[in-house]
């Protein structure tokens, strides 16, 4: 599950199920895996941003190499990430318009929420190694970032996943990003779980 706010409490929401398998190679682990599930909610002004992403197929997901420590090695591109951005950004930008803030600054902002976010969602393009076989400890971490004007930006990465109770697998897992740019605050959230298929 991929989660963007927009501002005013709106948000872009996609949900994913996969059907998933894991094979022993020789050096590792290949999981192959196709969707079995999409659903994208989105407020009615992005309605066909969210046809389009429902029925797009998310491929290159599959197929992805493991170590034999269960590290992704490949594949495992996140799918998704540039259409909800920028639809994200746009909702921003309208946001900001609606400030009551002289237009050179609301342009300002404008410019500066696209150099924050951009720097703080590039985290969310790419799978954490460990994911499936979660090895690390939980993550929180905040980065600065100057602008000009002597403004400051921030991003803030917060990300802890959770293996099965009783095996080194994934049972759940979940990033977030917030980035900050002079009082405008944009979040995104990644959720996943793993378990045995439904019948």
């Amino acid at each position: 599950m991929l989660e963007r706010g927009l501002g005013d409490g709106a948000a872009i929401t996609v949900e994913r199920s996969w059907q998933v398998q894991f094979d022993r190679q020789a050096r590792g682990i290949i999981v192959s895996g196709q969707q079995i599930a999409a659903k994208v909610s989105a407020p009615p002004h992005l309605a066909q941003f969210a046809r389009l992403e429902e029925a797009r197929d998310p491929a290159t997901m599959f197929p992805m190499m493991l170590s034999d420590a269960g590290l992704i090695l490949s594949g495992g591109t996140a799918p998704g990430t540039d259409d909800d951005v920028a639809a994200a950004l746009r909702s921003a930008e309208a946001l900001i318009a609606s400030q009551p803030v002289p237009a050179e600054e609301r342009e300002a902002f404008r410019s500066f929420l696209a150099q924050v976010h951009t720097a703080g969602s590039g985290q969310l393009d790419t799978m954490p190694a460990d994911l499936l076989f979660p090895a690390r400890q939980p993550v929180n971490r905040t980065e600065t970032v100057a602008l000009p004007g002597g403004l400051t930006g921030s991003f803030t990465l917060q990300y802890e996943a959770q293996p099965q109770p009783d095996a080194p697998w994934l049972q759940q897992a979940e990033r977030r990003i917030v980035t900050r740019v002079e009082g405008l605050e944009r979040r995104a959230r990644e959720a996943w779980t793993l378990g045995p298929l439904q019948p």
